[in-house]
């Protein structure tokens, strides 16, 4: 066991704290490709995608599309004004027997039945 005998002399606990980023944060509806790194403290919006081995250093907004090392937006999913709508329902929160009447409306491509599903 190399702990105890030395390695502890010149660590500075409060140092070590300041560089604590918080949790890491990955919203509902999200998919993070293979061998993608998150960062500690990154918060990745409902919605997004993470393509394959990319780094996310950096927030990820809700429905975007990110790749590379460091990770960017490539393109939004969605208009704004898609995106809003999309957040404003947030069929995630809904109780599981909700979600299940209403499948067609989460995985299709009118967000008008979505809404009226709310």
């Amino acid at each position: 066991n190399i702990f105890g005998h030395g390695w502890e002399e010149g660590f500075d606990p409060e140092t070590w704290s300041k560089e604590i980023r918080g949790d890491t944060i990955v919203g509902n509806d999200v998919w993070i490709g293979m061998d993608a790194v998150i960062m500690p403290g990154v918060k990745i919006g409902h919605g997004a995608i993470v393509a394959a081995k990319s780094v996310v250093t950096h927030d990820v907004p809700p429905y975007a599309i990110v790749a590379g090392n460091a990770a960017k937006v490539v393109k939004m999913r969605f208009d704004e004004f898609t995106v809003r709508r999309l957040l404003k329902a947030a069929w995630w929160d809904w109780p599981v027997d909700k979600v299940s009447r209403n499948l067609n409306a989460i995985r299709g491509a009118d967000i008008s039945k979505l809404e009226a599903a709310v």
